[in-house]
């Protein structure tokens, strides 16, 4: 019995599990009215949209990146070209709050692995609050454990507006 123990006890630290982590960065300064419209920037991919679509759920005015671009007079606009001063100044008239960057890693079996979120004030062009998301592991990959532990597009959205939405109010 103890040696089956000792194995189980191995097995549990070799091959352990982990839940998603985020870490937040909050601006202080950020002092302006609450953030209800949002546009976001292109090149954020389907866990932008995800992002995108939760705001929406839960009551902000969002922008994909080609609205935003239409307001800009401009629909094909790089994420460098959209986050310049004239642009964020334009987009602001225009009754942008902020804008949404999303940078994000796909693993293998197409669930997140990783992304960094960022949210800049229109009016003041500086940045309201920065996430890092990673996403949850467990055991070897593509096992059942890991399959459990690792959360889909939806549930990281979800996750990430909850900790970005923290430092909208």
């Amino acid at each position: 019995m103890p040696r089956r123990l000792c194995a189980l006890v191995a097995m549990l630290l070799v091959f352990g599990c982990a839940s998603s982590k985020v870490s937040q960065t909050i601006n202080t300064t950020h002092s302006g009215p609450k953030i209800r419209a949002v546009a976001l920037s292109p090149g954020g991919g389907v866990l932008a949209d995800a992002i995108g679509v939760e705001l929406f759920n839960r009551g902000f005015t969002v922008m994909d990146p080609s609205q935003a671009g239409t307001l800009l007079g401009r629909s094909d606009l790089t994420e460098f070209e959209i986050a310049t001063s004239p642009n964020l100044q334009a987009l602001s008239e225009k009754g942008v709050d902020a804008l949404l960057v999303v940078k994000s890693a796909n693993a293998a079996d197409g669930k997140p692995q990783s992304a960094s979120v960022r949210l800049t004030n229109t009016k003041t062009q500086q940045v309201v609050a920065a996430v890092s998301w990673q996403n949850g592991w467990g055991g070897q990959a593509g096992s059942m454990a890991d399959r459990t532990m690792r959360k889909d597009v939806a549930d990281a959205a979800k996750e990430i507006v909850d900790t970005l939405s923290k430092s909208m109010r």
